[in-house]
């Protein structure tokens, strides 16, 4: 471990230091990234009732069925885009709490974020705009048809799972843009793949839970 990354975990509150340890643990050695991890308040992004579990290693219910994604597989996923994505322009599909959405807005110039249930949308549209958070658009839509206008990305990210990726999507990802997805098969994983012509390539992947991508969106 580096001196400067000892010095973040030293800095930390003790839950979140214990966070830190285990990302640093498992491979995660961005220090702006886990800086970011610090200094995001994450309780905020979870139900009341478990805000105390906010820094551990788990998935934790925000509310309408859905989830924020245990902190290692948000590293993870942001560590994979800062390592091979340029970092113009990215489309997130599933925005939940809001708390990737956090991640991907200090990084890219740019953040396009749909959410199909209006409650969650609202919630994080509201929380991002109180952080001064000003660098993203949001869409209260169906994650399967894409941005509406057709916006050519640099990168993709989907935070619920599929057996196969939506094509109004793989459509907006640019040239040798980055594509990071849960895929649904004999071991469901998370994967990331550059996109090279009509080919993908994959560059990294690991195993993951992930809800379901589901089409449609709900205005309750």
């Amino acid at each position: 471990m580096s001196i400067a990354l000892d010095d973040l975990l030293k800095r930390s509150q003790p839950r979140c230091s214990q966070m830190l340890e285990h990302l640093v643990h498992e491979g995660v050695n961005h220090k702006e990234l886990l800086e970011l991890m610090a200094m995001l308040p994450r309780q905020e992004f979870v139900e009341p009732a478990f805000s105390h579990l906010a820094y551990s290693p788990t998935a934790l219910p925000i509310g309408r069925s859905q989830t924020i994604s245990q902190p290692l597989t948000v590293a993870r996923m942001t560590l994979w885009l800062l390592s091979y994505a340029r970092l113009g322009r990215v489309l997130e599909v599933g925005t939940g709490s809001g708390y990737q959405t956090c991640l991907l807005a200090h990084f890219f110039n740019k953040v396009h974020t749909i959410e199909r249930q209006k409650s969650l949308y609202v919630q994080a549209k509201e929380r991002l705009r109180n952080m001064g958070i000003n660098n993203v658009e949001f869409l209260h839509g169906d994650g399967h048809l894409g941005w509406p206008q057709k916006v050519q990305m640099d990168a993709i990210i989907v935070t619920a799972m599929a057996s196969k990726v939506p094509s109004a999507l793989t459509d907006m990802l640019k040239e040798d843009g980055i594509l990071i997805m849960p895929i649904a098969d004999e071991v469901p994983s998370i994967g990331c793949w550059r996109r090279v012509g009509d080919k993908w390539k994959r560059l990294e992947s690991a195993p993951a839970q992930f809800v379901p991508l589901l089409e449609g969106k709900v205005d309750a």
